[in-house]
């Protein structure tokens, strides 16, 4: 249970295995409200894997994942099957929480509620929740946000019709219109030239949602207020940006390197007295 109230999401993931292979045995780390997370490792080390246990799309590990009360989480896609005649402009609006459910009873509800109150109330509901949102403008923000991330041009055509990093670009723009608690972006920069990832920064800077961030890109690093870096199956939680993260662990590394030369000092200062040892035995 979740007992902070900034704190939005509690992970733990004791055993992620494919086959005989254990992937992960000590993954722990909570989200807080608000906060940007880097995820960095390797690699193959699962970083990837552990984005499809926390979003709910890989039910197959050991351990929990306790997001608190009414948060809404949204993720980048890996993959994308029977898209159809799904246009992208469609794909990014079915994408955003709500959004698909709200348009279903705004665009029905009339044709079929007649004087029932109950339905009169959930559609005057959804009126009023859709303009909260801010979906009546949302077509023209999306559109334009493509064409800010080199997708002119594009909104209607076909999702399938795109190439792979263009489909990774309509997932950012995605998350960015998405108006979640929590975010969980793969790689967003990829395939961005300097002035649409200049813009995904300072988007990501100021946006309210928290956000779990896989990425090599030092720049988007150094804008996030924690760093955690999966290795050798188990996680490790540094504060501060990605310049922090290096200055910490070297000093980590200075203290290990420190460690094995005083092992090394003290295995030289006792051959002399093995050596005497063994010959006063002889």
């Amino acid at each position: 249970m979740l007992y902070l109230t900034d704190m939005i999401a509690d992970i733990t993931v004791t055993e992620k295995s494919f086959g005989s292979k254990v992937l992960m045995s000590g993954i722990k780390f909570s989200i807080d409200d608000g906060e940007k997370v880097g995820v960095v490792g390797r690699n193959g080390v699962g970083k990837s894997t552990l984005f499809g246990i926390i979003s709910g799309a890989d039910k197959d590990f050991t351990g929990d994942i306790i997001y608190k009360r009414g948060v809404t989480v949204v993720s980048t896609a890996q993959e994308h099957h029977d898209m159809g005649d799904t246009t992208v402009l469609q794909y990014v609006l079915d994408g955003l929480p709500e959004y698909a459910a709200l348009s279903h009873i705004i665009e029905t509800y009339p044709a079929t509620m007649g004087d029932d109150m109950k339905l009169i109330d959930e559609y005057t509901q959804a009126l009023m929740r859709f303009d909260d949102k801010g979906f009546y403008q949302i077509e023209e923000q999306i559109e334009r946000e493509l064409d800010n991330f080199q997708l002119t041009g594009v909104a209607h055509r076909p999702f399938s019709t795109l190439s792979g990093g263009q489909k990774r670009l309509a997932e950012v723009v995605k998350i960015m219109h998405s108006d979640a608690h929590l975010a969980l972006v793969d790689e967003p920069t990829n395939h961005m030239d300097y002035v649409a990832k200049a813009q995904y920064v300072e988007w990501m800077k100021t946006a309210r949602e928290a956000m779990l961030v896989i990425t090599h890109d030092r720049d988007v690093l150094n804008e996030v207020d924690r760093i955690v870096e999966l290795k050798d199956g188990s996680s490790k939680s540094y504060k501060g940006n990605y310049d922090a993260y290096l200055k910490q662990n070297a000093v980590s590394t200075g203290a290990q390197m420190n460690d094995f030369e005083m092992i090394e000092k003290r295995i030289a200062t006792r051959k002399p007295l093995a050596h005497l040892s063994r010959n006063s035995n002889a």
